[in-house]
Protein backbone atom coordinates (compact mmCIF):
# COMPACT_ATOMS: atom_id res chain seq x y z
CA UNK A 1 0.00 0.00 0.00
CA UNK A 2 3.13 2.95 0.92
CA UNK A 3 4.57 1.44 -2.24
CA UNK A 4 1.27 2.28 -4.23
CA UNK A 5 1.08 5.30 -2.56
CA UNK A 6 4.57 6.39 -3.50
CA UNK A 7 4.37 5.71 -7.23
CA UNK A 8 1.41 7.54 -7.09
CA UNK A 9 2.97 10.54 -5.69
CA UNK A 10 5.91 10.55 -7.77
CA UNK A 11 3.37 10.21 -11.16
CA UNK A 12 1.57 13.28 -9.90
CA UNK A 13 4.85 15.44 -8.94
CA UNK A 14 6.07 14.48 -12.62
CA UNK A 15 2.71 15.19 -13.92
CA UNK A 16 3.11 18.63 -12.27
CA UNK A 17 6.52 19.52 -13.28
CA UNK A 18 5.92 18.96 -17.12
CA UNK A 19 2.97 21.27 -17.17
CA UNK A 20 4.97 24.13 -15.91
CA UNK A 21 7.69 23.29 -18.23
CA UNK A 22 5.19 23.29 -20.94
CA UNK A 23 4.03 26.66 -19.98
CA UNK A 24 6.94 27.78 -19.64
CA UNK A 25 8.57 26.76 -23.17
CA UNK A 26 5.15 28.30 -25.21
CA UNK A 27 6.67 31.64 -23.50
CA UNK A 28 10.23 30.98 -24.49
CA UNK A 29 9.01 30.28 -28.21
CA UNK A 30 7.36 33.71 -29.20
CA UNK A 31 10.31 35.36 -27.95
CA UNK A 32 13.15 33.12 -28.91
CA UNK A 33 12.48 29.65 -30.85
CA UNK A 34 10.36 30.10 -34.27
CA UNK A 35 12.46 30.69 -37.44
CA UNK A 36 9.60 33.43 -38.32
CA UNK A 37 8.13 36.42 -36.53
CA UNK A 38 5.20 38.93 -37.71
CA UNK A 39 5.50 42.32 -36.39
CA UNK A 40 3.36 45.32 -37.22
CA UNK A 41 5.01 48.84 -37.74
CA UNK A 42 3.54 51.97 -36.91
CA UNK A 43 4.74 55.10 -38.43
CA UNK A 44 3.77 58.73 -36.68
CA UNK A 45 4.37 61.97 -38.13
CA UNK A 46 5.19 64.61 -36.15
CA UNK A 47 5.31 66.71 -39.13
CA UNK A 48 3.41 70.03 -37.67
CA UNK A 49 3.65 74.00 -38.07
CA UNK A 50 4.67 74.04 -34.11
CA UNK A 51 7.20 71.21 -34.68
CA UNK A 52 8.80 72.55 -37.94
CA UNK A 53 7.88 75.93 -38.73
CA UNK A 54 10.71 77.37 -40.72
CA UNK A 55 9.00 77.45 -44.48
CA UNK A 56 6.47 74.87 -43.74
CA UNK A 57 4.38 74.10 -46.30
CA UNK A 58 0.42 73.84 -46.04
CA UNK A 59 0.33 70.75 -48.28
CA UNK A 60 2.42 68.53 -46.15
CA UNK A 61 2.69 64.88 -46.66
CA UNK A 62 4.37 61.79 -46.89
CA UNK A 63 4.58 59.07 -49.94
CA UNK A 64 4.02 55.17 -49.21
CA UNK A 65 6.11 53.28 -47.32
CA UNK A 66 8.25 50.78 -49.25
CA UNK A 67 11.28 49.03 -47.95
CA UNK A 68 12.67 45.12 -47.06
CA UNK A 69 13.76 42.73 -44.64
CA UNK A 70 17.15 41.82 -45.25
CA UNK A 71 20.50 40.13 -44.28
CA UNK A 72 23.26 42.09 -43.46
CA UNK A 73 24.94 42.04 -47.25
CA UNK A 74 22.71 44.85 -48.30
CA UNK A 75 21.55 48.20 -47.21
CA UNK A 76 18.67 49.97 -49.31
CA UNK A 77 20.16 53.07 -48.52
CA UNK A 78 23.60 54.05 -46.78
CA UNK A 79 24.54 57.66 -45.67
CA UNK A 80 27.65 58.87 -47.28
CA UNK A 81 26.70 56.42 -50.42
CA UNK A 82 24.82 57.64 -53.76
CA UNK A 83 21.33 56.97 -53.47
CA UNK A 84 20.08 54.20 -55.95
CA UNK A 85 17.57 55.24 -58.80
CA UNK A 86 14.56 53.89 -56.88
CA UNK A 87 15.72 55.92 -53.67
CA UNK A 88 16.41 58.67 -55.62
CA UNK A 89 12.56 58.19 -57.48
CA UNK A 90 11.10 58.29 -54.04
CA UNK A 91 12.72 61.02 -52.68
CA UNK A 92 11.83 63.27 -55.33
CA UNK A 93 8.41 61.95 -56.48
CA UNK A 94 7.35 59.86 -54.13
CA UNK A 95 6.36 56.75 -56.71
CA UNK A 96 7.91 53.55 -55.57
CA UNK A 97 7.72 51.90 -59.58
CA UNK A 98 11.64 52.10 -59.87
CA UNK A 99 12.08 51.23 -56.59
CA UNK A 100 10.53 48.09 -56.40
CA UNK A 101 12.44 46.10 -58.80
CA UNK A 102 15.46 47.37 -56.93
CA UNK A 103 14.07 45.02 -53.84
CA UNK A 104 12.98 42.53 -56.16
CA UNK A 105 16.80 41.72 -57.01
CA UNK A 106 17.92 42.09 -53.95
CA UNK A 107 15.45 38.91 -52.79
CA UNK A 108 16.29 37.04 -56.40
CA UNK A 109 20.10 37.31 -54.73
CA UNK A 110 19.27 35.84 -51.85
CA UNK A 111 20.10 38.71 -49.74
CA UNK A 112 16.73 40.16 -48.94
CA UNK A 113 13.41 38.36 -48.27
CA UNK A 114 9.94 40.32 -48.13
CA UNK A 115 8.63 43.52 -49.34
CA UNK A 116 7.56 45.71 -47.08
CA UNK A 117 4.87 47.66 -48.68
CA UNK A 118 2.61 50.35 -46.99
CA UNK A 119 0.41 53.56 -47.40
CA UNK A 120 1.55 57.47 -46.77
CA UNK A 121 -0.20 59.96 -45.31
CA UNK A 122 -1.85 62.23 -47.63
CA UNK A 123 -2.58 66.00 -47.21
CA UNK A 124 -6.13 65.33 -46.16
CA UNK A 125 -5.39 62.45 -43.95
CA UNK A 126 -2.72 65.21 -41.65
CA UNK A 127 -5.01 67.88 -41.89
CA UNK A 128 -7.83 65.32 -40.36
CA UNK A 129 -5.57 64.76 -37.71
CA UNK A 130 -5.19 61.26 -38.76
CA UNK A 131 -0.93 61.17 -38.53
CA UNK A 132 -0.54 57.56 -38.43
CA UNK A 133 -0.15 54.40 -40.80
CA UNK A 134 0.17 50.55 -39.99
CA UNK A 135 2.14 47.98 -42.05
CA UNK A 136 2.56 44.26 -41.40
CA UNK A 137 5.26 42.18 -42.04
CA UNK A 138 7.45 39.24 -41.74
CA UNK A 139 11.22 38.38 -40.83
CA UNK A 140 13.05 35.47 -40.47
CA UNK A 141 16.28 34.18 -39.06
CA UNK A 142 18.10 34.69 -41.68
CA UNK A 143 16.87 38.16 -42.32
CA UNK A 144 16.02 40.11 -39.40
CA UNK A 145 16.99 43.37 -40.49
CA UNK A 146 14.27 45.90 -42.42
CA UNK A 147 14.75 49.22 -44.03
CA UNK A 148 11.91 51.52 -45.04
CA UNK A 149 11.93 54.65 -46.77
CA UNK A 150 8.91 57.25 -47.68
CA UNK A 151 9.33 60.80 -49.29
CA UNK A 152 8.94 64.49 -47.79
CA UNK A 153 6.93 66.08 -49.52
CA UNK A 154 6.94 68.93 -50.94
CA UNK A 155 10.67 69.11 -50.88
CA UNK A 156 13.37 68.91 -52.89
CA UNK A 157 15.00 65.09 -52.54
CA UNK A 158 14.61 64.76 -49.10
CA UNK A 159 12.83 61.52 -47.48
CA UNK A 160 12.15 60.01 -44.22
CA UNK A 161 13.79 56.40 -43.62
CA UNK A 162 15.41 54.12 -41.14
CA UNK A 163 18.54 51.62 -42.09
CA UNK A 164 18.96 47.81 -41.71
CA UNK A 165 17.17 47.99 -38.38
CA UNK A 166 17.40 44.37 -36.15
CA UNK A 167 14.16 42.94 -34.87
CA UNK A 168 16.76 40.54 -32.90
CA UNK A 169 17.93 41.13 -29.90
CA UNK A 170 21.05 37.81 -29.58
CA UNK A 171 18.95 35.00 -30.24
CA UNK A 172 15.73 36.53 -29.24
CA UNK A 173 13.00 38.18 -31.01
CA UNK A 174 11.90 41.58 -29.91
CA UNK A 175 8.57 41.99 -28.55
CA UNK A 176 8.09 45.87 -28.96
CA UNK A 177 10.81 48.68 -30.59
CA UNK A 178 10.22 52.21 -30.80
CA UNK A 179 12.49 54.46 -33.17
CA UNK A 180 12.83 57.96 -34.44
CA UNK A 181 12.72 58.20 -38.56
CA UNK A 182 15.47 60.81 -39.53
CA UNK A 183 15.38 63.30 -42.40
CA UNK A 184 17.77 62.38 -45.34
CA UNK A 185 18.79 64.21 -48.04
CA UNK A 186 19.29 62.01 -51.79
CA UNK A 187 22.05 63.95 -52.98
CA UNK A 188 20.26 64.42 -56.29
CA UNK A 189 18.86 67.80 -56.07
CA UNK A 190 20.60 71.18 -54.92
CA UNK A 191 17.21 72.99 -52.97
CA UNK A 192 17.20 74.12 -49.58
CA UNK A 193 13.56 74.59 -48.72
CA UNK A 194 10.59 72.64 -48.76
CA UNK A 195 9.09 74.15 -51.93
CA UNK A 196 12.53 74.96 -53.72
CA UNK A 197 12.52 74.99 -57.56
CA UNK A 198 13.86 71.98 -59.00
CA UNK A 199 17.49 72.02 -59.29
CA UNK A 200 18.86 69.10 -60.56
CA UNK A 201 22.51 67.76 -59.18
CA UNK A 202 25.08 66.48 -61.80
CA UNK A 203 27.20 64.47 -60.77
CA UNK A 204 24.64 62.99 -57.82
CA UNK A 205 26.08 63.48 -54.56
CA UNK A 206 26.39 61.11 -51.55
CA UNK A 207 23.45 60.99 -49.13
CA UNK A 208 23.46 62.66 -46.19
CA UNK A 209 21.85 63.21 -42.72
CA UNK A 210 19.35 66.21 -44.14
CA UNK A 211 21.41 69.91 -42.12
CA UNK A 212 20.18 73.57 -43.49
CA UNK A 213 20.58 76.74 -42.97
CA UNK A 214 17.95 78.09 -40.04
CA UNK A 215 16.36 80.18 -42.88
CA UNK A 216 15.80 77.23 -45.08
CA UNK A 217 14.11 74.59 -42.79
CA UNK A 218 14.73 73.55 -38.79
CA UNK A 219 17.22 70.12 -39.78
CA UNK A 220 20.70 69.28 -38.34
CA UNK A 221 21.87 66.01 -38.85
CA UNK A 222 18.02 64.76 -39.64
CA UNK A 223 16.51 66.30 -36.76
CA UNK A 224 14.88 69.57 -35.52
CA UNK A 225 18.13 71.65 -34.34
CA UNK A 226 16.65 72.80 -31.11
CA UNK A 227 14.22 70.42 -29.64
CA UNK A 228 15.87 67.57 -31.26
CA UNK A 229 12.16 66.04 -32.78
CA UNK A 230 12.28 63.68 -35.97
CA UNK A 231 9.81 64.26 -38.22
CA UNK A 232 8.33 60.97 -37.50
CA UNK A 233 8.89 58.13 -35.32
CA UNK A 234 8.09 54.32 -35.98
CA UNK A 235 6.70 51.61 -33.44
CA UNK A 236 6.99 47.71 -33.90
CA UNK A 237 5.48 44.86 -32.40
CA UNK A 238 5.31 41.53 -32.48
CA UNK A 239 2.12 39.94 -33.25
CA UNK A 240 2.86 36.31 -33.91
Amino acid sequence: MVTKMKQYLFSFFVGILFLIGGCGSDSDDFNRQSETATYELTFTSNWSNTNFPTNYPNNRHFSGLIGLTHNSNVNLFKVGELASAGVVTVAETGSKDDIKPEINSVINTGKGHTTIDGDGLSVANLDAGENSVTVTFTVTQDFPLISLVTMLAPSPDWFAGIDSLSLKDGDNWLTTLSKDVKTYDAGSDDGTTFTANNAPLTPHVNISLLTSERTDTDFENGLHYSNGLPIGTIAIKRIE
